[in-house]
């Protein structure tokens, strides 16, 4: 007996069995993606650090042609943990610590600012690229199954051939499936393109970072933010109270009275980066009590992450099919 079409019908037959595996590894990573998207661009105390970090540079710059900056890249909070400080004292040897240490005096929660992106870290670990690949790979095959229905619908029937008896249904049943992951990965790749245009990236470029590397930089950045405030906690712990620092003293009160980073009523209303109001017009701010800092170390030394995404899903891919395995259950 010939079978028509042999190796046509055994790639539509792979494409059959692997479909609904392949979903589940892929629908959970997009879903990953998607959430850390949205928490990164309505995280409140993010955007509150980097305004932060705004007003300071424009404190220490402002006898310099670089004072009055409306922005910065994204890239630059890397390189904070590298830049000196002149007279910062020993708490604060680097730009970094020193932007710890006005945080840990104005709002300490803002140090831990990634409690509030808990699908970040899983997030950079998906290469966003792949995942919209293997999305198109699956309607693409979808694809190539019906057209090779309809072609063996044109041919002359074969005794006992059910390929279309088969197929058939099958498609009719995973077509809405198979749009519905299309539609996820086209609204994911919007809202990454929205999100990197937020922060100030190009993302149509060439040299535009990729998704996953934007929450790892993130990610990387939170990591020694909190490193870095640790350090100025358990230093200024260890020394007596410093004498005069009035360089350092009068930059710290210009920043810690801004209403960029003082804990203000409707701070938790404001969904889009603005830059620093004039340093003439202060907003009242809460105080900060000592339990927000105590609460701030602690979730730093323990590495707490709250509402920390579930594990990624075991893979079906070394599953033998047999129904009485528990991954079908």
């Amino acid at each position: 007996m010939t079978v028509p079409r042999l190796s046509e019908r055994l790639e539509c037959m792979l494409y059959r069995r692997k479909l609904e595996l392949e979903i589940e590894e892929i629908r959970p990573e997009l879903n990953i993606v998607r959430n850390a998207s949205r928490e990164l661009r309505s995280s409140i105390k993010f955007k509150r650090v980097l305004q932060a970090i705004l007003a300071v540079g424009n404190a220490l710059n402002r006898s310099s042609f670089r004072g009055g900056a409306r922005g910065f890249q994204l890239e630059a909070l890397l390189k904070m943990k590298e830049t000196k400080t002149a007279k910062g004292g020993p708490e604060c040897p680097t730009l970094l610590h020193y932007l710890a240490r006005v945080l840990l005096r104005s709002d300490p929660s803002l140090v831990v600012f990634i409690e509030d992106m808990p699908h970040v870290e899983a997030a950079a670990r998906v290469s966003v690229q792949t995942i919209l690949a293997s999305v198109q790979s699956l309607v693409i095959g979808l694809k190539q199954v019906a057209e090779e229905i309809r072609v063996s619908q044109k041919m002359q029937p074969v005794l006992n051939d059910r390929f279309v008896a088969v197929m058939q249904p099958f498609i009719t049943r995973v077509d809405s499936s198979v749009d519905a992951l299309k539609n996820m990965a086209a609204s994911l790749d919007t809202d990454l393109h929205s999100l990197l245009a937020f922060y100030g990236e190009n993302p149509d470029s060439p040299d535009g970072p990729k998704p996953e590397d934007f929450f790892g930089l993130i990610l990387t950045f939170s990591s020694s933010l909190q490193k870095a405030a640790l350090e100025v906690h358990d230093t200024e712990a260890r020394i007596q109270p410093p004498t005069s620092k009035a360089a350092f003293e009068e930059i710290t009160s210009q920043v810690a009275g801004d209403s960029t980073i003082t804990r203000s009523a409707d701070a938790s209303q404001n969904d889009t980066l603005k830059p620093p109001p004039n340093s003439q017009s202060r907003a009242t701010g809460h105080s900060v009590g000592r339990g927000d800092l105590d609460q701030a170390i602690r979730s730093m030394r323990v590495g707490k992450r709250r509402d920390r995404a579930p594990p990624r899903p075991l893979s079906k891919i070394f599953v033998d099919g047999a129904r009485t395995s528990r991954i079908f259950d």
